[in-house]
């Protein structure tokens, strides 16, 4: 089993995403923050782990403003030729360094944050949170302390910290799920969190 996330290879991960659909998480965050942006229709979302794009793409074709960040150098030709044809805006960095973001209608991010290490996790949750325009909407994946993956390093979470989390934001959807199924690298028992909240 790979103990750490550099050692894993995204780049490959991402590569494979290029016909995948996009993920319910993002259609169901644009669906909420169409309810809360601007009546101009504006309005700006951040993407964490962006890969290739897919979910970005959807983002920027519902009328979003798309600040993207992703730590794998692969995908920059790709999201070059994204921002070519729609307002995405890309950075390569890793999300461990990053301490400011745009104010955000829209902070989703797609089973990337696990791969944060504590407490790069905690000082990066803060930043977003503190991005978070009131009425935005923060959608996010994150993996629980039941998964396959939970003694290698990064950010597993028990039921009661991922609660402890979203304190003070209003949580509309919360999917707790265990299952056993396959990752990119093969077979693997999965405890994953869908949470869509929405600051105040």
């Amino acid at each position: 089993m790979q103990r750490c996330s550099s050692d894993r290879d995204f780049s490959a991960y991402n590569a494979a995403q290029q016909a995948r659909p996009v993920r319910l998480l993002a259609r169901r965050a644009v669906e909420l923050a169409a309810e809360s942006t601007r009546t101009d229709g504006s309005g700006t979302a951040v993407e964490l782990g962006c890969g290739i794009g897919v979910e970005a793409r959807f983002l920027a074709e519902n009328g979003l403003t798309v600040h993207t960040v992703d730590a794998d150098a692969s995908v920059e030709r790709a999201m070059a030729a994204l921002s070519a044809d729609l307002p995405v805006h890309h950075r390569t960095t890793d999300l461990a360094q990053l301490r400011e973001l745009p104010p955000a209608d829209l902070i989703l991010s797609c089973a990337t944050l696990p791969f944060v290490q504590q407490p790069a996790f905690d000082a990066l949750w803060s930043t977003m949170r503190y991005s978070l325009l009131p009425r935005g909407v923060l959608a996010v994946d994150l993996f629980g302390d039941h998964d396959d993956w939970a003694d290698t390093d990064g950010t597993y979470l028990s039921r009661s910290a991922l609660e402890a989390l979203f304190d003070g934001l209003e949580i509309i959807e919360l999917t707790e799920e265990e299952r056993d199924g396959r990752s990119f690298d093969g077979r693997k028992h999965w405890h994953t969190f869908r949470v869509i909240a929405r600051r105040p």
